[in-house]
């Protein structure tokens, strides 16, 4: 009998630990949890490796402006704006009363210290692109001199932005104004390049200026948030946000639990297929879908010498069954893609045909540019997406058939970009969450550019990137980002695989907190629960 007490106490207090290590709110607290995927590699607003953990940094970091569903920009940081008549100042006005999480007043010169920290020679940050369009910085976003001449601070709350060139203004606020997020030069101004690859405060990033601040990771299970009470738009309405990291095969499972009340959204957290229609049949949550802004593919290494010849790259492309995988893999709720722009823009070529499935064109192809029978190509694999790894299984299956082996590496997603930026792969299977506006080409298939993951360099696509770039008409925008497509089906620097539908779910408990291809996680200060426990 003492044993069975004795084991009853032991259970208890086990139980107790456990719970306590959890993560919940008190009693009173509305608290929202999230399922992600992955775990985010590192949370710094200038250089976050991943979509993982860009989706954590919006939650606590500011930008100027924001971008709505309806495609219009409503004011942020940036209380209001203007455009100069010749099309090429930006003059931003910010909210006199926004301050970081420490209480310290946030001014123009923390927005030109981000600018100047970006731009940067030797800075590691993945938010050059955003900049790319400022006079006196190159196409990747750095300087080419010892100032700035686009950046103007006119005082602590107005600061004004001159582009190279009269730009689309929806191009500019989209890229600049919701794509850099803003870091407290009080507290790393001084540091050299390398001291802020590695600076506390922007891997640990406890003062920002968002409607939520971080209060911790605890590795691969959560991150917490806490509710900022002195945000200058006024306090959001729950108190707190774990973001519970959740693999792919248990997320209906803690749904329908209500162990997570939403997912995180397009390509970081949806409901498998196979899990969709149970999902949508479960009472107490609300199934969310609709088309992707992103898209699945396949790098291909051109700077491989037996991957650099376009034949070969147009065959493998020809010879994986695409279709197939939107009908099986997908049950209709994908699309095939046609190129970088998704079909919820207006900037998708419609006239531009999916290249057919061809093994038999492909295997010509690969005979006239004198292709090594027998050569081996290895294809990296992100563990964590279900539906993209089972995606890998068919193009290993489709190139074998048609004479090349392929290994598949399956990797944590940190490792495959490891490896990929490290020139370290033959073919990558990948996705990709783009801007709306379609000068996010610039950085993916432009000459040195920050995600040209292929390697790939073509003089015709540069200048057609960089003549609709400084387009400002968007009609004509289109007609180059129309021709720009048809040449990079003609050259495949990657193999456009399809669109996937977003698969998302909300627990009915929770209001204004629905998956969206936009970023979602940015308007949080808007999410609201019924009850503040179930």
């Amino acid at each position: 009998m003492r044993q069975t007490i004795r084991a009853m106490a032991v259970a208890f207090l086990i139980l107790l630990v456990a719970l306590a290590g959890a993560p919940a709110g008190a009693a009173s607290e509305k608290v929202i949890r999230v399922g992600m995927w992955s775990a985010p590699g590192n949370l710094s607003a200038i250089n976050a490796d991943s979509s993982y953990g860009y989706f954590i940094v919006r939650f606590i970091y500011d930008t100027l402006v924001d971008l709505q569903p309806d495609f219009t920009f409503t004011p942020r940081l940036a209380q209001s704006w203007e455009v100069s008549p010749d099309g090429k100042t930006f003059t931003f006005h910010l909210h006199p009363e926004a301050t970081w999480h420490d209480g310290q007043p946030l001014t123009a010169h923390d927005v030109l210290f981000t600018i100047e920290t970006v731009a940067t020679p030797g800075v590691q940050t993945n938010r050059g692109s955003a900049l790319r369009a400022i006079e006196g910085l190159d196409a990747n976003g750095k300087m080419t001199g010892p100032e700035i001449s686009g950046v103007r601070v006119i005082d602590d709350h107005t600061i004004a932005i001159t582009t190279k060139s009269a730009v689309d203004p929806a191009r500019f606020l989209e890229q600049f104004g919701t794509g850099l997020y803003i870091i407290p030069r009080h507290l790393l101004a001084g540091l050299s390049p390398e001291e802020l690859a590695r600076a506390e405060a922007l891997l640990n990033p406890t003062v920002a200026s968002g409607p939520f601040r971080f209060v911790r990771y605890v590795t691969d299970q959560y991150i917490e948030l806490e509710r900022n009470d002195a945000y200058f738009r006024g306090p959001a309405k729950v108190d707190r946000i774990f973001v519970r990291i959740v693999p792919a095969p248990s997320m209906a499972t803690q749904l329908i639990r209500g162990e997570i009340d939403l997912v995180a959204g397009p390509g970081i957290g949806e409901v498998p297929l196979e899990d969709w229609e149970l999902v949508k049949n479960t009472p107490h949550l609300r199934p969310v879908t609709q088309p992707s802004l992103g898209y699945q593919f396949v790098a291909i290494n051109t700077a491989k010498p037996y991957l650099a010849d376009a034949r070969v790259r147009q065959a493998l492309h020809l010879a994986i069954n695409r279709q197939l995988m939107v009908d099986q893999l997908y049950r209709g709720e994908a699309v095939l893609a046609v190129g970088p722009f998704s079909p919820v823009t207006p900037y998708v070529n419609e006239e531009l045909e999916p290249l057919p499935y061809d093994p038999e064109r492909a295997k010509a192809l690969l005979a006239e540019a004198g292709w090594k029978p027998g050569q081996a190509l290895e294809l990296l694999v992100p563990t964590g997406n279900v539906q993209r790894e089972r995606t890998g299984t068919i193009i290993q299956a489709n190139l074998q058939a048609i004479g090349i082996p392929v290994r598949i590496q399956r990797l944590d997603f940190p490792s495959v970009l490891a490896r990929v930026f490290a020139d370290d792969f033959d073919m990558a299977l990948l996705g990709w969450t783009d801007t709306f506006d379609p000068d996010h080409v610039s950085s993916t298939f432009g000459t040195g550019g920050q995600y040209n993951l292929a390697n790939f360099s073509d003089p015709e696509v540069d200048e057609l990137i960089e003549t609709a770039g400084a387009e400002r008409d968007p009609a004509k925008r289109k007609v180059l980002y129309d021709q720009l497509q048809v040449v990079l089906q003609e050259k495949v620097p990657v193999i456009f695989l399809y669109y996937p539908n977003m698969l998302a779910a909300v627990n009915e408990r929770v209001i204004n907190a629905d998956p969206d291809i936009f970023y979602f996680e940015s308007r949080a200060h808007l999410w609201d629960i019924r009850e503040a426990n179930r």
